[in-house]
């Protein structure tokens, strides 16, 4: 027999809409979520300023990068590049990967698969409150969701 898919309403958002929230020093923005998707994928935005980073790290989901304005030095495995706006970086699951912002500011839309990425981002964010972030924190939650700091 198979699965009845529950379909979900459709959605528009304006430029600056969605759900915010702070993730140390990026701001989230959530465009899609999983229930949008039936549990398929999230979308989100990212803004930061320049030193905004995620130090080197895997985790079991993946992430795609779309540059929407500023530039980013990242890593994937052992290649290095620095990408602007219009460019993209996927980031398979269980790869060791890192990014740093180089300009002023950027706005990077994030797509994570599988949704589980959501549920990480988001308890993050509620329990990362302080920079430096908390050290037992930031263990706790890793362990939770798998991601491996490199």
């Amino acid at each position: 027999m198979t699965p009845k898919l529950t379909h979900a309403n459709p959605k528009i958002l304006a430029s600056g809409e969605g759900e915010s929230h702070q993730l140390v020093t990026h701001t989230v923005v959530w465009k899609i979520t999983t229930e949008d998707t039936n549990s398929r994928y999230a979308m989100f935005e990212m803004t930061d300023t320049v030193g905004g980073a995620a130090p080197a790290h895997n985790h079991p989901w993946e992430e795609t990068f779309y540059i929407l304005e500023g530039e980013l030095d990242i890593q994937i495995g052992d290649r290095y590049a620095t990408i602007g706006a219009g460019a993209v970086a996927h980031f398979p699951a269980n790869v060791v990967h890192a990014f740093k912002i180089v300009s002023p500011v950027a706005r990077v839309l994030i797509v994570v698969s599988p949704t589980i990425a959501e549920a990480f981002y988001r308890e993050a964010g509620a329990r990362i409150t302080s920079f430096p972030p908390d050290p037992i924190v930031v263990q706790e939650i890793c362990e939770k969701y798998n991601l491996q700091p490199q």
